[in-house]
């Protein structure tokens, strides 16, 4: 798969993560670094995908 498809995928999988999260959780993950995150996602995930997850936590956070 290519980096834009993956970064789409992730964001997608973000937002639908966030929407259903705790604050907590929801907080923990804005928080965190992107080191942070990638070690909290499966490791077999692009960075690409772990950039797009975050943009969508991050739209979540933010009510875009």
């Amino acid at each position: 798969m290519d980096a834009e498809a993956e970064r789409q995928r992730g964001l997608e999988l973000g937002r639908r993560w966030a929407e259903h999260a705790s604050a907590h959780e929801l907080a923990t993950m804005v928080s965190g670094s992107f080191d942070d995150l990638s070690q909290m996602l499966p490791a077999d995930v692009a960075d690409h995908f772990v950039g797009g997850f975050r943009e969508g936590v991050l739209r979540v956070w933010r009510g875009a």
